[in-house]
């Protein structure tokens, strides 16, 4: 019925009724810490929702001269997240670029790969922090009815996913710091990449 981005738009109109603006702001910072879109996509998928009768909008006064759209989510639109919600994911190619980087490790200097994975471990760490310092402004795990569930239920998995990637990050660093000798091949072939 609609794109995955329209699901994140949908999610974000939910909550409350937005500008297209207030949506591309929302979706700057990643919403529900996995999810980003441009400015540029969500105009048009605002207007194919719009056809679809899944969102709806009013014109009220803009800053300039210029009226502005707030969407707000339909009883349909509304319907739709619902059962959208609740369906397997689509399959979707992993594309991860770091992930990639160590694939090809054995072609890069190890010192400046090293480098490559401690920022990037900083980075992660960053993120963490903060992740944790928006945990500790809840109470509690919040109710599964309530929408403050899903923001803790998004930012659990944003907290789980920055403590893998820093174990990782620090493993490579501490190979990459490692004697490099020579590994004999195992017996068994695991796959030709």
């Amino acid at each position: 019925m609609t794109s995955t981005l329209g699901y994140a738009i949908l999610t974000a109109l939910a909550r409350k009724p937005r500008s297209g603006y207030e949506l591309a702001c929302s979706m700057g910072r990643p919403l529900g810490y996995f999810w980003t879109a441009r400015h540029s996509q969500i105009h048009p998928e605002l207007q194919r929702m719009v056809a679809a009768g899944l969102v709806s909008f009013e014109q009220v006064p803009g800053p300039g001269p210029q009226r502005k759209k707030i969407y707000s989510i339909t009883g349909k639109g509304r319907d739709a997240l619902r059962e959208w919600a609740v369906e397997p994911p689509q399959a979707r190619p992993e594309r991860d670029e770091l992930a990639l980087k160590a694939y090809a490790a054995w072609l890069a200097d190890p010192a400046e790969l090293a480098k490559l994975f401690q920022a990037q471990l900083e980075e992660h760490e960053r993120r963490l922090a903060a992740y944790e310092d928006e945990r500790a402004s809840f109470a509690g795990v919040p109710g599964s009815d309530s929408q403050s569930f899903g923001d803790y239920a998004a930012l659990w998995c944003g907290i789980s996913y920055e403590n893998h990637r820093i174990a990782w990050c620090r493993w490579m660093i501490e190979q990459l710091g490692a004697e490099r000798a020579p590994r004999a091949a195992s017996g068994a072939a695991w796959c030709e990449m």
